[in-house]
């Protein structure tokens, strides 16, 4: 059996340009910033022989989970953008948001010029509850979740209310 995800390697064209968006924009906190590659790493990780490149990890608040950005020294493909729905791959990175500062956050990346694509907007998910969430891209193109969450109480609750049904609740 495996633990919690310890870190999620994600590929950027210019690591200088990212940085910001994911320590300034999102508050993540800065723990590594390295220059990666070794004899070995193109056997252990399957890249070309003789690639290197520089990491950048960053954690939250819990410390569960970080997020590593890799710019490697290889050419980038001209119109490379990361997959979209439907194709296999990562499709959002989901970070989670106490309910009274997803507006903040909301209003801060869009105060640093960043694309959202709809304000907070808060759905009913079927067996879960109310959620509120929004979107956005990071400056690679990578789709990038923020969502409040109901709390686990919250879940039972609503899931019980779901079972009792319209019928039930004029009891």
């Amino acid at each position: 059996m495996v633990g919690e995800i310890h870190h999620v390697a994600v590929s950027v064209r210019d690591l200088d340009r990212s940085i910001p968006f994911y320590r300034d924009g999102l508050g993540l906190r800065m723990t590594l910033d390295m220059r990666v590659g070794n004899e070995t790493m193109h056997e252990r990780l399957r890249v070309p022989p003789g690639t290197t490149g520089r990491a950048v990890y960053f954690q939250g608040p819990t410390r569960i989970g970080q997020v590593e950005l890799i710019q490697w020294d290889l050419p980038v493909p001209a119109g490379a953008r990361p997959g979209r729905a439907g194709e296999p791959g990562v499709f959002a990175l989901s970070f989670p948001v106490a309910a009274e500062e997803i507006r903040g956050l909301y209003e801060r990346l869009v105060a640093m010029g960043v694309d959202c694509y709809h304000p907070p907007a808060t759905s009913v998910l079927p067996g879960y509850g109310p959620i509120t969430m929004f979107m956005c891209e990071d400056p690679d193109g990578i789709r990038v979740e923020f969502v409040s969450l109901p709390t686990p109480e919250q879940v039972r609750a609503f899931r019980a209310a779901e079972r009792s049904g319209p019928a039930e609740e004029g009891r």
